[in-house]
């Protein structure tokens, strides 16, 4: 079945014959430019330029399956839509006119789109396959393939870069606040993600930094305000944390916006993954790197932040546990390692110098940026083995992010038309235009 994206994307692009062309009225048609795609509201093409019998027209292009579907869509009503200067239509089922009941000319596409091409998009649009073009990806050009990828990956960093500037925003435009409230949702990783950055947000790094000398100080703040303290522990440990915990508290009105122990997950999450130990971590953090946040922006290479990071290490307690009161006989040593430090950079290094490069006008930091993810490996995930299942060659994080937001943003939406990938795949069949 035609879709209307199909009629859009053969009309950008005049894949279809164009021998002897005119309206369904019999008026010659020459098409000097088809205009430009809007996606906002209005006709479908903006600054179209035509000229249809002896006159030439500068205005809109408006593309239906049928004809008819200008009275479905109500555009009968619209005033934006008496400057359409053409109906571009699969078929003309229902002439229609303007305001002024002058006749709007028409042009059939249905027996000027060859069988092959319209073969290809319904293979492509229609494949049970998870990535529709797979069985094609093999014959596209290296250059189609990297361009595609280069552009997503700018859109997935633009599609974070909202998340961030609302944080920014948030923050009273805090850099550094940003900054820490970014890494603290990456501790979290995928399932704690949301209590680690509610835990962010309501333990202000200033806070943090004022007992950044005392560890201990540091892990009450944190692990109360998370509400993982019990009040009855039999454990010296957890009582001189609750202890702390509850001055500290009160001399930072911290309580009223305490979590409670039910926010956070621990099931189907390896030992090492807890949010006990992530938090652990994170104060190992602020203890040691206390600039940390504003260092971000002068971190280089790979090299540098790892290591900084894998310099990590929990506190004596947390070498032997995994959770509050359950001495563990099975302890591996507990710190960030490779993956975990470059899933960090992937997700909350490489998107903050984006976005700080992006606001403040500053390409330094976008370079750095991408250098970032060019110099570490790719992820490993079911989406990454699809693509390379199907051939596509994913060598560093640069690319596997690009391969995830293409994944995500164009192959789960059939949104093949809107790739560089697939529109090469139709362009193969190009029809000569006459």
């Amino acid at each position: 079945m035609i879709k209307e994206n199909f009629l859009h994307f053969i009309w950008k692009l005049q894949y279809f014959n164009k021998e002897n062309l005119q309206t369904t009225q019999g008026e010659k048609i020459h098409i000097f430019f088809p205009g430009t795609l809007n996606k906002d509201a209005g006709p479908d093409f903006s600054n179209a330029r035509v000229k249809i019998g002896d006159v030439e027209w500068a205005g809109n292009i408006e593309v239906h399956i049928n004809s008819s579907e200008w009275h479905l869509h109500n555009h009968h009503h619209d005033g934006a839509y008496n400057n359409v200067i053409l109906h571009v239509t699969w078929k003309d089922d229902d002439p229609v006119r303007r305001d002024d009941d002058s006749l709007i000319p028409t042009l059939e596409l249905h027996s000027r789109v060859s069988e092959s091409l319209i073969l290809k998009y319904s293979s492509i649009v229609n494949a049970s396959e998870e990535i529709p073009c797979s069985a094609h990806l093999e014959k596209i050009s290296s250059i189609h393939k990297i361009s595609m990828m280069e552009k997503v990956l700018v859109e997935r960093l633009h599609s974070r870069s909202h998340f961030i500037l609302d944080l920014y925003r948030k923050t009273n435009n805090d850099w550094q606040e940003t900054a820490y409230q970014l890494l603290a949702k990456n501790f979290g990783f995928k399932l704690n993600a949301d209590p680690f950055l509610r835990l962010a947000q309501n333990v202000p790094l200033k806070i943090l930094l004022k007992h950044r000398q005392n560890p201990s100080q540091l892990e009450a703040i944190l692990f109360g305000q998370a509400g993982l303290l019990e009040e009855n522990s039999k454990e010296q440990y957890v009582k001189n944390l609750y202890r702390e915990y509850s001055f500290l508290a009160q001399k930072f009105s911290l309580s009223q916006n305490q979590l409670s122990k039910s926010e956070w997950k621990f099931l189907r999450i390896r030992p090492a993954n807890f949010p006990t130990i992530r938090i652990a971590e994170f104060v190992c953090l602020i203890s040691l790197h206390s600039n940390f946040f504003t260092s971000i922006l002068e971190f280089s290479s790979v090299k540098q932040v790892k290591e900084c990071l894998s310099e990590i290490e929990v506190s004596s307690y947390w070498k032997e546990h995994y959770t509050f009161g359950n001495k563990s006989t099975l302890i591996k040593n507990k710190g960030l390692g490779e993956d975990s430090i470059e899933n960090i950079i992937i997700n909350s290094i490489a998107p903050f110098l984006f976005v700080y490069g992006k606001e403040r006008k500053e390409n330094e930091y976008v370079f750095r940026a991408m250098h970032l993810l060019e110099n570490i490996s790719p992820e490993k995930n079911k989406i990454i083995s699809l693509w390379k299942k199907s051939g596509m060659d994913i060598d560093n994080a640069l690319q596997s992010q690009g391969a995830i937001e293409l994944y995500n943003s164009y192959c789960l939406k059939k949104n093949c038309l809107s790739c560089e990938i697939g529109a090469s795949i139709l362009k193969e069949r190009k029809e000569s235009v006459v």
